[in-house]
């Protein structure tokens, strides 16, 4: 399932959190500081293509108020993915779905049914009148990569409109060496209908796991190294790449430290990199507590914990035994960084610092329970869904620790180890996915 890490909760989850214990704002600092700018669900780069070429086409006047510009080019964005999309689907299924993996299309189900629809109604025309997604803005391509786009300098996200040197160089090329047929350009800009043959065929020119084009190549390749630090990180990817399918962003960064660490002019990112190895040891360990407690709430015959039950957990045990040296090297790490693009707003890590600095000082499996506890709750109150707070997941009663009347997340299986826990994603696939783009021309 994917997951969108992101600084807010969905809405639709107003008792679950994708973040109970208060790291995401620490990681997502740490990631910007290896690769500024990406997400880790951006990892399709045809898809800035597709949204410049979106707002290319929009047919607006520069004499009209911005809003009514931002409104036309956003209406044929929005028009031009959801034909981009179907011809995607349209041209996979004639040629296979192992020639042409419709793998990270968003909205790819809605377009199948789409396309399932015009097909038992032998329709030979196709208009973009259908539902892309649950709520497109969001979840499509504007909300997905337009941030990414922004920061690349594709567009400007305010108005949509394209940057002169990147943006519309990408959108023109995309185009042309897709050879968009004439009735898509009119239908993405004023609507209408399109033949289904041309977009089956523009579909297989434009496919998402199609090849790009030189110039959009270089545009991708402009774009990622135009920020100095993404551009050092990205040189280090392709040193160290992935080893296998059982490699891991943890096991590739740990590769990559050393060879980080010869290199005087890369000394922010080596010190960046071993904080995080050491951020996520202590997340893990954290976790590794909090799934416990959730697990023997679930699990337990009275569906609460006692003060005996915590004395003797062995997994309480390990997070104590193990936790304060990961502590102590990631106050270490945060203290002796020295590199001025490292020190830069570290004491945004401040929080999880003092926190995992208080559950590594705990001398009994009680007090532990109760500090992690303590912190989810903060975390929890601190998140908002239609005006009204979160909920922890955990409440103590008495003596007693059990499962809140909220909707409880966590990972539902007992964990045994911090490998359990799995480390938060650190943008390595998305940037390689531009790397593998930017290399074509």
């Amino acid at each position: 399932m994917d997951v969108f890490l992101t600084q807010f909760d969905p809405s639709d989850l107003p008792g679950s959190s994708l973040d109970p214990m208060g790291f995401e704002r620490g990681y997502l600092f740490l990631a910007d500081k290896i690769l500024p700018g990406l997400t880790n669900v951006a990892d399709r780069p045809r898809y800035f293509s597709v949204l410049c070429a979106g707002a290319y086409l929009a047919n607006v006047n520069p004499a009209d108020p911005p809003r009514i510009q931002y409104q036309r080019r956003l209406d044929c964005i929005l028009r031009f993915e959801r034909f981009w999309t179907l011809a995607n689907v349209l041209a996979s299924e004639k040629a296979g779905n192992e020639e042409l993996t419709v793998s990270g299309i968003r909205g790819v189900t809605y377009a199948k049914a789409a396309v399932e629809s015009l097909l038992k109604r032998n329709s030979n025309r196709v208009d973009a009148d259908f539902k892309l997604l649950s709520r497109q803005m969001p979840y499509g391509v504007v909300g997905i990569y337009g941030a990414v786009a922004n920061g690349m300098r594709f567009l400007d996200r305010k108005t949509f409109a394209l940057t002169p040197d990147l943006g519309e160089p990408l959108a023109e090329n995309f185009l042309e060496e897709s050879n968009a047929p004439k009735a898509l350009l009119k239908a993405a800009r004023d609507g209408g209908e399109v033949p289904i043959g041309q977009l089956t065929e523009w579909g297989q020119r434009s496919h998402v796991s199609g090849g790009i084009f030189p110039v959009e190549s270089k545009c991708l390749d402009d774009a990622l190294n135009r920020d100095a630090v993404r551009s050092r990180m990205s040189v280090e990817l392709q040193r160290t790449p992935f080893d296998g399918a059982d490699d891991t962003e943890i096991l590739r960064l740990t590769r990559m430290l050393p060879k980080l660490s010869s290199v005087a002019a890369n000394k922010d990112l080596a010190e960046t990199v071993a904080l995080i190895l050491a951020f996520e040891q202590c997340y893990r360990l954290v976790m590794v507590g909090f799934e416990r407690l959730l697990w023997l709430c679930r699990n337990l015959p009275a569906a609460s914990i006692s003060p005996s039950d915590l004395a003797s957990d062995p997994m309480l045990n390990l997070v104590r035994g193990d936790l304060p040296a990961a502590a102590s090297e990631f106050g270490r790490l945060l203290d002796s960084g020295q590199a001025e693009l490292f020190r830069t707003e570290i004491h945004r890590l401040d929080d999880v610092r003092h926190f995992v600095e208080r559950a590594a000082a705990c001398t009994d499996n009680h007090s532990l329970a109760d500090e992690i506890m303590r912190q989810h709750d903060d975390v929890q109150k601190g998140k908002f869904d239609r005006g009204r707070r979160k909920m922890p997941w955990l409440e103590t009663t008495g003596n007693r620790i059990s499962l809140t009347m909220t909707r409880v997340g966590g990972l539902n299986k007992e964990v045994t180890s911090a490998e359990t826990i799995a480390p938060h994603p650190y943008r390595l696939n998305s940037a390689d996915a531009l790397i593998s783009a930017a290399a074509v021309q």
